[in-house]
């Protein structure tokens, strides 16, 4: 879907935005200067297809990276558990959980390629520049309050005293740092099903959205601000 105002250029309006962005950003206003980039996004964008299909894809992978960095999480404290327990049965699932590991580090480095990939294919402009820049604030999806509703809905961790939505990442899994998926060890644990979810159980961890079907969903539109620009 083509942007009809792309061929129409205001130079002069574009510089006195391209100001405002400044100042907002030596100012340390965050939120006004992501505003400012919705804005021009709004206006001068090249291609709203191009544009929203990029986004789906690139919230899509963030979440796989989670879920599997979650998942891994899960695994670990299972090899732990059983190789220091007592119970010598239990102990017959550590190879089991170990291939699982090893399965996961290599789905992981796959997913990491593909978001590197994604991330360099998408055009120069405001929402690019919007994107990174948010990703670059610690604990960025920690800042969002929408993110944050959003997990404790769910039934994710922003909604319980464990807070591990707030616990720093492993170093090695930065990407996969952020709010619960259907694979959060936690989140699992306190539903009656245990660790098998139910499809009903999975659709309220993990809502669906597509960005590529219009007229978007409530719920999708807040995707889109809340992951692209962070936005509530």
């Amino acid at each position: 879907m083509k942007n009809l105002v792309k061929q129409i250029r205001f130079p002069a309006l574009e510089d006195i935005l391209s100001f405002a962005q400044n100042v907002a950003e030596t100012s340390g206003r965050w939120v006004n200067w992501q505003i400012i980039r919705g804005m021009r996004h709004v206006w001068w964008e090249t291609d709203w297809d191009v544009l929203s299909r990029w986004a789906q894809s690139i919230i899509e992978t963030e979440e796989r990276l989670r879920e599997i960095t979650q998942r891994e999480t899960f695994v670990k404290k299972n090899i732990h558990r059983f190789h220091n327990g007592s119970d010598e049965a239990a102990k017959l699932v550590l190879p089991d959980f170990i291939e699982e590991l090893i399965a996961l580090d290599h789905e992981y480095t796959r997913l990491e390629r593909i978001y590197d990939t994604l991330l360099a294919g998408c055009p120069v402009g405001p929402i690019k520049s919007g994107y990174l820049w948010i990703r670059k604030q610690p604990q960025w999806h920690l800042r969002n309050e929408w993110l944050r509703q959003d997990c404790a809905r769910r039934g994710g961790c922003c909604g319980r005293q464990c807070k591990c939505c707030e616990k720093p990442p492993d170093p090695m899994r930065k990407k996969g740092w952020g709010h619960c998926t259907a694979k959060c060890a936690c989140c699992n644990d306190v539903l009656e099903d245990g660790f098998r979810l139910t499809e009903r159980n999975r659709r309220t961890l993990q809502p669906e959205f597509d960005l590529t079907v219009y007229p978007w969903s409530d719920y999708s539109r807040e995707m889109f601000r809340a992951y692209i620009w962070s936005l509530e």
